[in-house]
């Protein structure tokens, strides 16, 4: 049957005018804002197009549809044809493809279409006159490719025959007889009889293939990057001395050669990170052939291991061919990038082999040169062996001076004032035969000549016989004199460069080693550097010393001023219970009311009872706060209450203030927690005073469970749990019966007004709602509001308004409103609402219904502020202040000017639904302990009004208190954090001991959760992934999402779909019009995913808004397109406090914003994007296969042409649970053209079928890279990804399984890298893992 003239059914572009219009009309018909123009025809009326002209002549042949394919080359367009046939005796597809070498190129999409059919059709039928039909442009290409033709070689005359599918197969043939005869060059008899076949296992399975130039440039990153990562961290491993016969024996029947193999087990046998890390996560057989294959020039490999035809092309030069050596250029990359010393210098002590073996030596050489001191080892004036004995021994100074281990023979110290980590290297064994310390400075933000300086004088000072002075170790000497010279720098500027190097030099110019370039890392907020707390340096004064100061203290008019207010509290009056209570037990638990003082005056107690008993001077108070702000601002109040005399501090993530007086520091939980996770066990503190723990949040939980383990070892540690509300009775028990303390509150009277009590005073009418409640309970509530004498407005205003089940911002701008107006004097209003974007919206209803003339200044208050920006709270006015915040300021602070509080209801929690496996935060009604906290706001400093925006009867159904997070939240994420805090402890066991313990089949299932999102290896082992995921206050799957759209640098649209998978659902879809909503979705269908369709229909709604549309406008839209308003509007709050997240814990500059270039690189590149979410969701993954019965052929008249599939003909399989279905809201449901076999979901259930929603076609690399653990078949050339129950299997070229999992573990050590060094994620040097992922990703592994 002969096509309609003008229709090209090969899935290109075509330009008849009927198929214009169409399109034309179907652009019209999209959601647009801005209309469309017409092309100008790009061919004369009546003209043959190339397009057509070439399906017509494959489909006389009996082929496929061809598919011409155009590429952006630079500012034009290049093309590539694939022909496709059948192959009648095997029903095997065989392609060709056509692509002119050097590109062809055009200026737009649409002729580099054409011209390729050109191209392909001169291939084929160069021997019929087709140019006289062609139209003016292609007809002159085809003179162009005839003159090519007649000057090709012999060898190219294969290229234009009439059938490509014989020619391409006698080249085949041909190329196999030769790499054949090469092989046979090289294998003896014994490899005769393993010559590669087909296997079974492999047969059946997609294939993945690597180009050329993609693989070169994978092979080069890895080689690059290896050099940057690969830092052997723990012991190594070598092969054993027992398996190198048998895996000799083994290689050898696989056809290497005997030097080969005697490389490989040589290698291997050294304990080098790169055989460790072979031999740690394979067999050593594979560790071998990896090595090999990575190592050894491909036409030197036996023929099994080379690829085929369709898996690559063959003869591709190895990354690591050659004979470099990879410890040498390790070990001189380490020292010239990292300590900053010339290369040349550099290459000239490692002519020396043993300076190779022993980096410590090749260090203390090159110092010496550095400082001009040709006399080698000698005798020095300081005994160096005893004190590094102490550090290898004794941990004490080491983790005093907040150094750590980077492995047992690395030191790293980071100073206290200068930028610069002191390194020292010890050797592996004794140190009696090393004259002098291994030591070098680095940094990335101090120039090399700047280290190198400080290095200098560090080295000519630990030759000098007072080096150490008495009391001092190595390590506090050598930061002495480090942070000296480094204070002499910054008060007299850095030294001559010149002088410096003078002795690396001599006559020749120095080439400076390579900084790392500024990428942001440096950006305020971006480094966590400064979580990483160091002990405190101890008080130097003597007890007696400190007592006299405290006295004199007593004694300052300031003191004895505040002394009054103190003493009027109800604390004041339990003093003497409290510190009875406390000097008799190790644990007391106080429930102290509202504003009775309990946060500000039991520490200063404790504090004051040890300097008058004569143990002031190693007092040490620890005081949890669970924010920020309360840490801070209690610290100042009770500083002030002291007399600023130093005794107070605080610490928060990324601030401190503290010094060598601090006997009382308040810090967040957070921070504790942190020092406790390096394996302080408070051995120099004397009391932890916990504050608000009826909180119940898995980190006060934690806490809670560390304290309990630590006073069992520590006999002088004393545990004060301190809360305003509290179910005391699960305390006591938990801690043995431990006392309990109550103290009545001291607070002003507060005034309760519900929503029945002040509706009528505000000229607010709410927008009606639908109403799904029973009549009968709708009458009963109307009939006790009549009671209360309400008429028929405000009940009705009331009902609304509960209906809506959500924040009203213009009834708290109208109540606002209200309050200003009707007060008799300004003063402070506090409003909670439960998140960020709903702080914002208040904020922008109040200022709009208050106007420009009224006089009120307005602050918001949540955690994601800085701390400056929170303070601004704290400063006192004499207009109206208007404070809306979040949860943050419930407890532990005081606002002295609030009079009046209007409470929300409502707080966003992080809640588990278990039907989709995932968790989100979730707004939803507080307790009642926490409306209790918000009410009394008011009355800190005077009389005040809580306004509650809810019902009695709601407040009734409240709950009391808080349900623990640990039993309300996935075990996975609490599993993770325990990991984080315990390395070397069984989860299970130690959730075990927790005050509400988990269920053990949970926790088993959470473990099996973890393991398949690789926050874990399968040694149980924490990985830089999971310990990056941890830090995100959110769903594991959603976080690792995050992580990985921030590495491959397409966070924009990553973040919708976290937001979208958050959030309600976007799309709404009314029972009576199912197929309109569906046809509505369709519109914004991209890139075969549901998720990327949702980013689609949020952006052109972002767009509208952007562009000033009007409100109407925007829900005229969301309404003709099914969108919901409110998931657009709960999406974007979602967006802004996962972005939040993300600058809040330092994987991204505080600086950028969602839309920052920088973040967005790839954002465009949907593959990328899907790979994204491939690793937040996997296993979540199903493969699309066409059942054999469903391919069947139709004959025309040249032969036969496959007839086409519908989308009901593919069938779905998943990975775990058989054969799934797609739900039919899925744009993918109609789908009958897929790029690639395999698709992941976000969910699935089951009702008639099981179904599968938010589904997205995802590229077979995203597998690879981001889906479950990948291991090699060598022998079969396979791959099989995942493990246990959950696993896929490729057909592939091995190599392609080697250099995937080398990409792999580096992206795994660079981040450990952001870890270790506080790196903004994804800054690290030149992208080099993320660039070689994202090129493998961009095409699936073909060539751009």
């Amino acid at each position: 049957m002969s096509l309609r003239k003008g229709i090209v059914k090969s899935g290109n572009a075509g330009n008849s005018s009927k198929s214009s219009a169409k399109a034309s009309s179907s652009q019209s018909s999209q959601p647009t804002v801005s209309g469309i123009s017409k092309d100008k025809p790009l061919f004369p009326p009546g003209s043959k197009y190339p397009l057509s002209l070439l399906h017509e002549r494959c489909q006389k042949n009996g082929w496929e549809k061809p598919v011409i394919d155009a590429r952006k080359h630079g500012e034009d367009w290049t093309f590539v044809a694939l022909l496709s046939r059948i192959n009648k005796k095997t029903s095997a597809k065989e392609t060709v493809r056509f692509e002119p070498y050097p590109p062809y190129t055009r200026a737009t999409a649409l002729e580099a279409r054409h011209w390729g059919a050109t191209y392909a059709l001169y291939r084929i039928c160069n021997g019929i006159q087709l140019n006289r039909v062609l139209p003016p442009g292609p007809r002159e290409y085809w003179s162009e490719l005839a003159a090519e033709h007649k000057a090709a070689p012999d060898h190219q005359r294969w290229m234009y025959e009439a059938d490509p599918f014989a020619a391409r197969k006698e080249v085949d043939e041909r190329q196999a007889k030769t790499a054949q005869r090469k092989e046979e060059k090289y294998i003896d008899h014994q490899g005769d009889s393993h010559k590669s076949s087909a296997s079974p296992e492999f047969a059946q399975v997609p294939e993945v293939k690597m180009s050329t130039s993609l693989r070169n440039l994978v092979e080069d990153a890895v080689k690059k990057a290896s050099a940057l990562y690969d830092v052997d961290e723990t012991t190594p491993s070598v092969l054993a001395g027992g398996d190198v016969p048998a895996i000799t024996q083994q290689l050898r029947q696989l056809g290497f050669q005997a030097k080969q193999i005697q490389n490989a087990v040589t290698y291997l046998s050294l304990p080098t990170p790169m055989s460790s890390n072979l031999l740690s996560s394979i067999s050593p057989l594979e560790a071998c052939i990896e090595y090999l294959v990575l190592h050894v020039p491909e036409s030197d490999l036996p023929r099994r291991f080379l690829p085929s035809d369709n898996s690559s092309n063959p003869f591709v030069v190895s990354g690591y061919s050659g004979a470099g050596d990879l410890k040498k250029r390790w070990v001189e990359d380490l020292v010239v990038k990292e300590a900053g010393f010339p290369a040349h210098v550099v290459k000239e002590c490692m002519v020396d082999p043993n300076m190779v073996d022993n980096i410590d030596l090749l260090v203390v050489a090159l110092c010496r040169r550095l400082v001009g001191d040709d006399s080698g080892p000698a005798k020095p004036n300081v005994d160096f062996e005893v004190y590094l004995l102490n550090l290898r021994d004794n941990a004490d100074e080491i983790e005093a001076l907040g150094a750590h281990f980077v492995d047992p023979c690395h030191i790293s110290m980071p100073l206290f004032s200068a930028p610069v980590q002191l390194h020292v290297l010890l050797p592996p064994g004794t140190c009696a035969d090393r004259t002098m310390p291994a030591v070098y400075v680095g940094s990335h933000s101090v120039a090399p000549y700047l280290r190198l300086h400080l290095l200098g004088e560090l080295f000519r000072a630990m030759q000098q016989e007072d080096f150490i002075e008495p009391g001092e170790g190595f390590l506090m000497a050598a930061m002495r004199v480090l942070e000296d010279h480094w204070a002499h720098i910054e008060t007299h500027g850095p030294p001559d460069m010149s002088t410096v190097v003078g002795h690396l030099v001599a006559s020749r110019v120095v080439p400076q080693a390579p900084d790392r370039p500024y990428d942001g890392s440096d950006d305020k907020g971006s480094s966590r550097d400064a979580s990483r707390k160091r002990k405190q340096a101890r008080d130097g004064r003597s007890n007696e010393q400190v007592k006299k100061d405290f006295e004199a203290m007593c004694q300052s008019s300031t003191y004895t001023e505040l002394l009054a207010s103190r003493q009027r509290l109800p604390a004041f009056a339990a003093k003497a219970q409290f510190l009875d209570a406390l000097n008799k037990n190790r644990v007391v638990i106080v429930v102290g009311e509202t504003g009775c003082g309990k946060t500000t005056q039991l520490p200063q107690f404790i504090l004051d009872s040890l300097i008058c008993a004569g143990r002031g001077s190693n007092a040490s108070i620890i005081v949890t706060q669970p924010r920020r702000i309360s840490a801070i601002s209690v610290a100042a109040r009770v500083s002030a209450e002291r007399a600023d005399d130093g005794s107070v501090g605080y610490a928060i993530r990324g601030e401190s203030k503290r010094d060598k007086r601090t006997k009382l520091l308040f810090c967040t939980t957070g921070v504790l927690l942190r020092q406790l996770a390096t394996g302080d066990d408070l051995g120099n503190v004397t009391h932890v005073v916990v504050d608000e723990v009826h909180e119940r949040s898995v980190e006060g939980d934690f806490l809670l469970l560390e304290l309990r383990e630590i006073i069992s070892r520590h006999k002088n540690l004393k545990v004060v749990l301190m809360s305003a509300t509290i179910n005391h009775e699960t305390f006591v028990r938990y801690f043995d019966n431990a006392p309990m303390l109550t103290i009545p509150g001291f607070a002003y009277p507060v005034t309760d007004k519900y929503l029945e009590d002040f509706i009528h005073l505000l000229s607010y009418v709410p927008p009606s709602a639908r109403r799904c409640k029973k009549e009968d309970e709708d009458k009963e509530d109307e009939d006790q509001l009549k009671s209360q004498g309400l008429n028929e407005q405000d009940i009705s205003s009331i009902q609304n308004i509960v209906t809506a089940d959500r924040i009203d911002y213009q009834l708290i701008a109208a109540l606002v409103k209200y309050i200003t107006l009707s007060a008799a004097t300004p003063g402070g209003i506090l409003v909670f609402l439960p998140g960020v974007q709903e702080i914002r919206q208040c904020i922008e209803a109040m200022r709009s219904s208050l106007g420009s003339d009224n006089q009120a200044e307005i602050y918001p208050l949540h955690a994601n502020l800085t701390n400056e920006e929170q303070r601004l709270v704290f400063k006192t006015t004499k207009d109206w202040k208007i404070i809306a915040a979040t949860n943050v300021a419930e407890t532990s602070i005081t606002i002295d000017d609030v009079i009046y509080v209007i409470d929300g209801g409502k707080v966003k929690e992080t809640s588990y639904n278990p039907e989709i496996g995932i968790s989100s935060l979730v707004e939803q009604w507080i307790t009642r302990a926490a409306a209790r906290q918000r009410r009394g706001r008011a009355g800190r400093t005077q009389p005040g009004t809580c306004y509650k925006l809810y019902t009695r009867k709601q407040e009734g159904k409240m709950q009391y208190f808080p349900v623990p997070e640990i039993l309300r939240t996935p075990l996975e994420s609490i599993s993770l954090t325990v990991k984080v805090m315990r390395e070397n402890e069984d989860v299970k066991h130690f959730l075990k001991r927790a005050i509400d313990p988990p269920e053990v089949s949970a926790m088993d299932k959470a473990w099996s959760v973890l393991e398949e999102l690789g926050a874990v290896d399968q040694e149980g082992k924490l990985t830089s992934l999971g310990r990056h995921m941890s830090m995100l206050p959110m769903d594991l799957r959603l976080g690792k999402m995050l992580l990985l759209g921030s590495i491959l640098r397409c966070l924009n649209p990553v973040l919708t779909v976290v937001a979208s998978l958050s959030a309600k659902p976007l799309f709404v879809s009314p029972m009576d019009k199912h197929k309109e909503a569906n046809q509505a979705k369709l519109f914004f269908d991209t890139d075969q995913s549901d998720l990327l369709t949702d980013v689609n229909a949020y952006n052109k709604c972002m767009r509208l808004r952007s562009e000033g549309q009007s409100q109407s406008a925007l829900r005229s839209f969301c309404e003709e397109n099914f969108i919901s308003a409110a998931s657009v509007r709960e999406i974007t709050s979602l967006r802004q406090d996962f972005f939040s997240s993300l600058a809040d814990l330092g994987f991204i500059p505080f600086s950028a914003s969602p839309e920052s270039p920088n973040l967005n690189v790839n954002s465009a590149n949907p593959n990328v994007v899907k790979a994204a979410i491939l690793g937040g969701l996997w296993p979540r993954v199903a493969r699309v296969r066409l059942p054999t019965s469903a391919i069947k052929f139709d004959k025309v008249q040249a032969g036969t042409v496959q007839r086409e599939n519908t989308a009901k003909e593919y069938r779905m399989y998943d990975l775990k649970n058989g054969r799934v279905f797609l739900h039919p809201s899925s744009v993918l449901f109609g789908e009958s053209a897929w790029k690639s076999p395999f698709l992941a979901y976000f969910q699935m259930h089951q009702t008639t079928k099981v179904f599968v929603r938010g589904a997205t076609e995802v590229p077979m690399y995203a597998l690879l890279l981001f889906g479950g653990p990948v291991s090699v078949n060598h022998i079969c050339g396979g791959l099989t990804v995942g493990n246990r129950d959950t696993t896929l299997k490729l057909r592939a070229w091995p190599r392609i399984g080697i250099l995937v999992n080398q990409l792999r573990r580096l992206l795994e050590a660079q981040l450990q890298r952001c870890i270790d060094e506080g790196l903004v994620l994804g800054s690290d040097n030149n992208h080099l893992v993320s660039s070689a992922i994202t090129a493998l990703l961009e095409r699936d592994g073909l060539t751009n």
